[in-house]
């Protein structure tokens, strides 16, 4: 493992997941939140703080190769919770790896919600805030995305 995924994992992870069940979760919830997931070979119960987007009950999760949280969603869908706000919303996460069109507009989507993450993955945008075709071309086999169905109601 990295530094920089140890980093993340044994210091920025816990602070975040801290912070986001807080009353001052306001600060970085609107674009921050937690997914809970069941570990494909370990069985263990896992919590990861993330960027998300989210259109109406579909939460999209953008990612790259050098992580490793998403291979627990290879599959043919996967049962998780997504922690918004302090309120869990149950789902079903699908895994996008390899170029497709699924993908790439799927991060379009992704980044033109949240256009500062373009910067992370190395995406260029145009003066309208769309990402420029090229730029994403050149990843978009290196990218991961996550898209979870949202259930109808939120859990406590």
């Amino acid at each position: 493992m990295s530094s920089s995924n140890n980093f993340y994992r044994y210091f920025l992870n816990p602070v975040m997941r801290t912070l986001l069940r807080s009353p001052l979760h306001g600060i970085t919830s609107q674009n921050i939140g937690i997914v809970h997931f069941t570990g494909r070979k370990s069985g263990r119960k896992l919590s990861t703080p993330l960027s998300y987007t989210r259109e109406g009950n579909v939460v999209r999760l953008l990612s790259n190769q050098n992580t490793r949280w998403w291979l627990n969603f290879r599959g043919e869908g996967v049962k998780v919770d997504m922690e918004i706000a302090r309120q869990r919303h149950p789902g079903t996460a699908v895994l996008l790896e390899g170029d497709s069109e699924t993908l790439r507009e799927g991060v379009r989507r992704f980044i033109r919600a949240l256009p500062r993450d373009a910067k992370v993955y190395g995406l260029k945008l145009d003066a309208k805030g769309d990402v420029i075709e090229p730029s994403l071309a050149a990843i978009a086999d290196q990218l991961i995305l996550v898209e979870i169905q949202l259930d109808d109601q939120a859990v406590e």
